[in-house]
């Protein structure tokens, strides 16, 4: 379209895209007579497998281990987040410890 002469703003509207993402894609397309996108721009790890692995295994040993405690052990600076996505990989989660124990029934109803 736009090597018929068609402009940005024509071109953006029929292909339902901003006029920026059809400028970029004609720059794009102009330098390089390519538009695919380019691979390899992903975010750069902060754990290495060594890392992770122990992460892994702290959760193993103690599942009441918190985050932040791991976080501590591992001696990176990684976000909680981290953590919790690295142990949904292998299909765990760290147990929070109970703050108090849960009452049951009976407990309920003598305390009422």
């Amino acid at each position: 379209m736009k090597t018929s002469g068609w402009s940005t703003r024509r071109v953006a509207g029929q292909v339902d895209r901003s006029e920026c993402t059809v400028r970029n894609c004609w720059k794009q397309w102009t330098r390089e007579g390519t538009h695919a996108r380019k691979t390899g721009y992903k975010a750069t790890r902060k754990t290495t497998r060594r890392e992770d692995r122990r992460i892994v295994r702290q959760a193993l040993v103690d599942p009441t281990v918190t985050r932040s405690t791991i976080q501590a052990d591992v001696g990176v600076a990684i976000v909680p987040q981290t953590i919790s996505r690295h142990l949904a990989e292998v299909n765990l989660k760290s147990n929070r410890p109970f703050r108090a124990l849960p009452l049951t029934p009976e407990h309920r109803q003598l305390r009422l």
